[in-house]
């Protein structure tokens, strides 16, 4: 028997990355603000490639971006704290 997967699917923002293990921060534009949504990890090398020219600030663990690149994601579900379960681009 053939087990269906659902996906779920929202439209997020990238506002920086994650450098120890590579990662792109997701979040959701709310009230003009972004609300953090979780991170992808199941990116391609060349997409952390396309932020050179927006980084803003960053410390040991993050690479924080002007949030001007926006991207379809599918994902599973939500966790418990609300965020994105295995999330991916959706092309």
């Amino acid at each position: 028997m053939e087990k269906v997967i659902n996906y779920q699917y929202t439209e997020a923002v990238i506002p920086g990355l994650r450098k120890d293990e590579f990662g792109l921060l997701l979040g959701i534009e709310e009230n003009n603000r972004i609300k953090p949504d979780g991170i992808m990890e199941f990116v391609t090398p060349a997409a952390g490639k396309l932020y050179q020219d927006l980084i803003v600030n960053e410390n040991k663990e993050f690479i924080y971006l002007d949030p001007k690149i926006k991207c379809r994601v599918k994902f599973r579900h939500y966790t418990k704290n609300g965020l994105l379960r295995l999330s991916r681009f959706k092309l």
